[in-house]
């Protein structure tokens, strides 16, 4: 249940951070969008690589015209209808603060389809059910409406982001998804199963923990670690070492941005393990996880990588990626296959090859908003420019191996002659 948890941690760290505000002026938005206007195509390393500066300007000038009639939630989420086609994934605001109600319903997307992992107590029934339909809007019909306010390179990118925004009622009603009426369509054991949720407010989620029902799923062995940043282990029987790489961070990182963090683990020390079982163990696969790692920096990756290559001919190398596998991932994704001349196994990534990326943000004087951009863009792939990283052997979770903790990704590599 390791998993499960992790995600209630941090859904209830961003409701911790929330903050009731009152109704920013007219006059303060205008001046934070001037200055979003003015300051975001500086800022950023190639703002209208796809949507032209006079469609900037020709958008921007809608919403100031239309600030009498918006919220706050409705003025954020009308620029992140911009930022969507300005098309870097990167460049976004934080609007979190101004949302207030959500639904109890925590999806997780598997081969076939969206299932819940975790709900309120009132709702558990409908645990490990499949989301159908929600007011009649078939799943492919919501990805339509979310591409309007979801950056994505791709679709797998919308596939994966909305089961996080589907919970949030104010969004769902920005789409004309939902208005008094929220009925959610499931199906389990070949039973329909129609809900209407009563919203609740994001401000009590962390008192509301205690009313949750949880999936029971077995952790496995891959879950069993994956809230760490990294780690490690030599599976005899497989002679096999396996790296788990869930975040490009460390406490090497963190001083080298001037973040020291004594608490972080050290990726030196990670590293020295992993060379010490290539030095000291008979191996004959070298199974390197990056699936749930979306991102940080990728120099640490990039390194491992090359002391790694002067051992490459002594086993074969798998790269496990997936959905999640992002930015700053998919660079050591490619330094790994490079390097040591290994396999892509998994499914496609969210996020391209090619792509802007190493991210600052800043602040609008009023609102306080954080505002986050490019600052440089990332060419990895010179003679083609795909929407996704593609696995060499694509293979998908599936909801039942999730139930047992069974890894099918890792039980096709150990099979592999």
């Amino acid at each position: 249940m390791r998993k499960i948890f992790l995600f209630i941690s941090i859904f209830l760290l961003f409701s911790s951070n929330l903050v009731m505000a009152a109704e920013i002026s007219e006059a303060d938005w205008l001046s934070d969008l001037n200055y979003l206007e003015s300051e975001l195509p500086v800022e950023h390393y190639n703002l209208f690589f796809k949507l032209e500066k006079e469609e900037f300007i020709k958008e921007m000038d809608k919403l100031k015209n239309d600030l009498p009639e918006l919220s706050n939630l409705d003025t954020t989420l009308r620029l992140a209808e911009i930022f969507a086609k300005i098309g870097d994934t990167h460049t976004a605001i934080d609007n979190t603060r101004f949302l207030t109600e959500y639904y109890p319903l925590f999806l997780k997307k598997f081969e076939d389809g969206y299932r819940v992992i975790m709900t309120d107590n009132q709702y558990k029934k409908i645990l490990g059910a499949k989301l159908i339909a929600i007011n009649n809007y078939s799943i492919e019909e919501l990805k339509d409406h979310f591409n309007k306010i979801i950056t994505a390179d791709n679709q797998i990118s919308i596939d994966y982001r909305i089961s996080s925004f589907l919970k949030l009622n104010e969004v769902l009603k920005y789409l004309g998804i939902v208005d008094s009426k929220n009925e959610f369509l499931f199906e389990k054991d070949g039973e329909k199963i129609r809900i209407n949720f009563e919203p609740l407010k994001i401000k009590n989620m962390a008192s509301s923990n205690n009313s949750l029902s949880k999936l029971d799923y077995q952790t496995g062995y891959i879950r069993s670690n994956a809230n760490q940043l990294f780690w490690s282990d030599y599976i005899a029987a497989e002679k096999m070492v396996y790296f788990q790489y869930n975040s490009c961070w460390s406490r090497e990182l963190a001083q080298k941005h001037g973040k020291p963090n004594s608490e972080l683990p050290s990726f030196a020390a990670e590293e020295s393990e992993i060379l010490n079982y290539i030095k000291n163990k008979e191996i004959d696969k070298l199974v390197i996880d990056l699936r749930f790692n979306s991102g940080g920096d990728s120099s640490q990756g990039t390194e491992l990588a090359e002391k790694l290559s002067k051992y490459r001919d002594q086993f074969e190398t798998y790269i496990i990626i997936g959905a999640d596998t992002f930015s700053s991932a998919i660079i050591n994704a490619l330094d790994f296959k490079k390097q040591l001349d290994g396999y892509l196994i998994g499914t496609a990534t969210m996020g391209k090859p090619n792509h802007y990326g190493e991210v600052r943000t800043f602040n609008l004087p009023n609102t306080g908003l954080r505002v986050s951009y490019s600052t440089n863009y990332f060419k990895l792939l010179e003679n083609s420019d795909p929407d996704s990283l593609y696995p060499d052997i694509t293979v998908e979770t599936k909801f039942e191996d999730f139930l047992s903790g069974r890894d099918s990704i890792l039980e096709i590599i150990k099979n592999i002659d």
